[in-house]
């Protein structure tokens, strides 16, 4: 049976932190932005825009 990670609130980021299965493991705990599962912190990481391939011809 998989047992759901909880989350401090429905509002926290749901970036995971730590190895899944271990005391240790946890999600962010900081607000999340709005329409976004993450922090403004880990959405930065999360979505990385992509690059124009004639940026790379020039």
């Amino acid at each position: 049976m998989v047992r759901p990670f909880p989350r401090v609130s429905t509002r926290s980021c749901c970036w995971p932190i730590g190895e899944p299965g271990t005391p240790e493991f946890r999600f962010c705990s900081a607000e999340a932005m709005p329409a976004k599962p993450y922090c403004t912190e880990h959405a930065a990481v999360a979505y990385v825009r992509v690059r124009d391939r004639r940026e790379d011809a020039a």
